[in-house]
């Protein structure tokens, strides 16, 4: 067996497990996935024997006092074995790691007596400080391993083409570490805290665990918020490419994660520049099918979307959609995004029946297989309620929309972009049921939200800010109306460009205006 390899640390802690009642192991650590691999390999081979393994988490966002005092509890009900994750958060905000080790070495007798195996994982950045600041607690180990293996990378990519990629990292430690990026910000900011340490400090560690979970969008939002953000991927990019080629898969990886946060930003432009170099790479090398090559293919017809070329947009996604069905079958969720992003396409073109027709087969698919609180069959209930409104069925669209936003809301957050989205669309749908006065409380609630959370020249803040100046113009108040349209003319001008659909629609909308004003009618 190769030394640090998944199986000879298996092995291993295995041994160690079935020779001894009580103890602790410290495991250096480099790649999560090899983590969690060992992890659920050893849980395999001592509940053979009848050993079980429980796997405890560290919370972020708590005292030294706290996280230590959480751990004691939890050892003390404990049995078997455990496996210790989440060291390299449980610091405080105003302390120092030390402060969290220094607490723990102080109980280190007591640590040692539970009757159970502890199993403590440490990521490399952080043993050198654990080993120099607190040397008593370290002696107490009697095994120490460094896992060492980088998981193949076509093992990783054969379990995403088959749509069963398993995050290297759980759900549930991702967000608790993303929560405590949204509970410092704040704070952070009115401290004048520099944006270099946010990025360092709070939304970096968030962003990696959000990504090695699987929750792209989540780590998307952070990116958004973060400032310094873009400098830092861009520097990272830069030398990244200088040491390895532009070839590279994780030069290719960070490529991606910029261009999401350039659209996030609303630089579509840009996104799309990036996004157009990783199809082109991963295409010539991996070959059409592989599943690199599928995403940078659906980024890059979203960007296109985003620009406002539509008709390149849809020859792309029936592309994807053609290839991913071939490929993975009509029930992979990477089909069902396909086909649900070909129905937007269909839909802005003026096909609405056609985009009906495959909404409706991917809510059916998405409910069944994912749940009906699944944030991808949200996404596609809260499409086919557009359509159903465009339609004429405004009962049934807003029966629709109200669902998405209650689920929306608990799920994600009042104030994330996709429930601020779902508020956005059930306030047209009240406009179209003539509740002027509903769509515009919940519009301007939106617009406050956007702006606050988005930034004044977001393509979302100035999209609620053309809806409300819609809102606003049929409810007689044509002054706040025209502030608000040119407001948004001169961003969308500025973000979008001169001919882009939306851009276009604010123009005329204020073009309109201005002839009604001329001959004297009221405005429509």
């Amino acid at each position: 067996m190769d030394p640090g390899s998944i199986r000879e640390v298996t092995e291993r802690l295995a041994s160690w497990c079935v020779r001894r009642d009580r103890g602790l192991a410290r495991v250096e650590w480099d790649w999560v996935f090899a983590r969690q691999e060992v992890v659920d390999r050893l849980k395999s081979l001592l509940g053979a024997v009848g050993i079980s393994l429980v796997e405890i988490a560290m919370p972020p966002d708590q005292t030294a006092q706290e996280a230590v005092g959480g751990l004691m509890e939890k050892l003390a009900s404990a049995s078997g074995a455990v496996s210790i994750t989440g060291l390299e958060w449980a610091f405080p905000e105003s302390g120092s790691r030390l402060e969290t080790l220094a607490a723990l070495s102080f109980r280190r007798e007591t640590l040692a007596a539970f009757p159970v195996r502890q199993i403590w994982w440490m990521p490399s950045t952080l043993v050198e400080r654990f080993v120099v600041g607190v040397p008593d607690l370290d002696s107490w180990f009697q095994l120490r391993l460094h896992l060492t293996e980088m998981p193949a990378r076509s093992a990783d990519m054969a379990r995403h083409a088959e749509g069963m990629q398993r995050p290297a990292v759980s759900v549930t430690e991702a967000r608790s570490v993303a929560r405590r990026f949204w509970d410092r910000l704040e704070a952070a900011r009115a401290q004048n805290v520099p944006e270099d340490r946010i990025w360092s400090e709070l939304a970096q560690p968030a962003v990696d665990a959000l990504l090695a979970a699987g929750l792209e969008p989540e780590a998307d939002d952070i990116l958004a918020r973060t400032s310094d953000a873009r400098g830092a991927l861009e520097r990272q990019l830069e030398e990244l490419v200088a040491s390895r080629g532009p070839e590279d898969s994780d030069v290719l990886s960070l490529t991606s994660r910029l261009a999401r946060l350039l659209w996030e930003q609303g630089d579509f432009a840009g996104a799309q520049r990036l996004h157009e170099r990783v199809l082109d790479v991963t295409t010539r090398v991996l070959g059409e099918e592989h599943p690199d090559a599928l995403t940078a293919m659906g980024s890059l017809a979203k960007t296109l979307w985003a620009r406002g070329d539509i008709a390149r947009a849809r020859q792309l996604q029936e592309l994807l959609l053609e290839v991913v069905t071939r490929v993975w079958g009509e029930e992979n969720p990477a089909t069902l995004t396909a086909m649900g992003n070909l129905a937007v396409a269909l839909w802005a073109q003026g096909d609405v029946v056609g985009a009906r027709r495959l909404q409706e087969r991917v809510l059916g698919v998405t409910a069944r297989v994912l749940g009906e609180e699944h944030l991808d069959t949200l996404a596609s209930m809260n499409n086919l309620a557009a359509t159903l409104r465009v339609q004429g069925d405004l009962d049934g669209a807003r029966r629709m929309e109200e669902r998405v936003l209650e689920a929306r809301t608990r799920v994600l957050g009042k104030e994330h972009p996709d429930t601020l989205g779902s508020m956005n669309n059930l306030a047209l749908t009240l406009f179209a049921q003539g509740d002027l006065d509903g769509a515009r409380r919940i519009e301007e609630r939106v617009l406050e939200a956007t702006t606050r959370v988005l930034g004044e020249e977001h393509p979302n803040t100035l999209r609620s800010m053309h809806n409300l100046a819609g809102l606003l113009l049929k409810s007689g108040d044509r002054e706040d109306a025209l502030r608000l349209l040119n407001e948004c003319l001169i961003g969308r001008r500025r973000v979008l460009g001169e001919n882009h659909p939306d851009t276009v629609a604010t123009a005329e909308l204020l073009r309109r205006i201005e002839t009604q004003a001329q001959a004297g009618q009221p405005s429509a």
